[in-house]
């Protein structure tokens, strides 16, 4: 575990702070719709970036014993991320899940 402890912390990192932003995101999107100051789609975006930092989470849990395929996924992950929610909300969770991809990668 020692050996991947550096790309397990930055995924980790970037996949709970994707569920924070995803979760204060929706908190204020929740305020607006109860004040009448705009309607929400089937699936926000808020809750696109919590469901991609649950699976930046596993793919952060499962580099420990399968380095490749958890790098990719939070390659993945990292990049979806960027382009679903596009406002730039999700900048941070998407370095430090890229670079902990790349580090799994290598």
């Amino acid at each position: 575990m020692a050996k991947r402890s550096l790309e397990q912390t930055l995924g980790l990192a970037g996949g709970l702070i994707a569920i924070a932003i995803g979760a204060l995101s929706d908190l204020v999107a929740n305020i607006g719709q109860t004040l009448h100051l705009g309607g929400s789609g089937l699936l926000s975006g808020a809750e696109i970036g919590i469901l991609f930092g649950l699976i930046g989470l596993f793919g952060a849990f499962i580099v420990t014993s399968k380095k490749h395929d958890g790098g990719l996924i939070m390659l993945v992950i990292g990049i979806a991320g960027i382009i679903a929610l596009a406002n730039g909300i999700y900048l941070i969770p998407f370095v430090l899940l890229i670079v902990a991809g790349i580090i799994a990668r290598a």
